[in-house]
């Protein structure tokens, strides 16, 4: 769902927040492939996850970040978006992101970068990973003015906007995890 949710956005146009956010500025400015970008960005947050979560969870997590890295990159020889209005993109790819984070979550692992992070995070003091990861968007929007245009930013403002929300009102600690 993760994977799905970023080739919607990449087809549109537009940018995420967090660590995929981080690699779409880098994509977008230096013509590079998305999903190699993506993986070698979150390389640095494994360290965090061995440190602070464990091995379990960061083999997890690399799992997950390289299948959205080789996916991501297939995505476009599988599937076209021939037609997707901006707006009704980022609403979507919000929602298949939000749901794909959660899964990882609940399965003890993440889609890596602040996704770990916020995980931690969660995990040690019950602040929510949406509020946090939010936080970290404000820093990846300010600087994606400077590779897509206006209209673009604003609507993958939306669309990250759809996905913390979502992750922060549906991911509890109290709720289903796997264990």
């Amino acid at each position: 769902m993760t994977a799905f949710g970023i080739s919607i956005l990449h087809a549109a146009g537009l940018i995420t927040g967090q660590a995929a956010g981080l690699s779409f500025v880098i994509a977008y400015a230096t013509g590079l492939d998305f999903g190699p970008v993506f993986f070698v960005v979150n390389l640095p947050f494994y360290a965090l996850a061995l440190a602070r979560i464990g091995w379990r969870f960061t083999a997890k997590s690399l799992l997950a970040v390289t299948s959205i890295s080789v996916l991501t990159t297939l995505a476009p020889q599988a599937i076209r978006y021939d037609v997707l209005h901006p707006y009704v993109a980022a609403v979507l790819a919000g929602f298949c992101i939000g749901i794909g984070v959660i899964g990882l979550f609940r399965h003890g692992s993440s889609g890596g970068g602040v996704g770990i992070l916020a995980f931690y995070i969660q995990e040690k003091t019950g602040f929510r990973a949406g509020w946090l990861q939010a936080m970290f968007d404000v820093v990846i929007f300010s600087m994606a003015v400077f590779v897509i245009d206006g209209k673009a930013v604003l609507a993958s403002m939306l669309g990250a906007a759809v996905l913390n929300a979502f992750v922060a009102f549906n991911h509890r600690t109290d709720w289903y995890v796997a264990r």
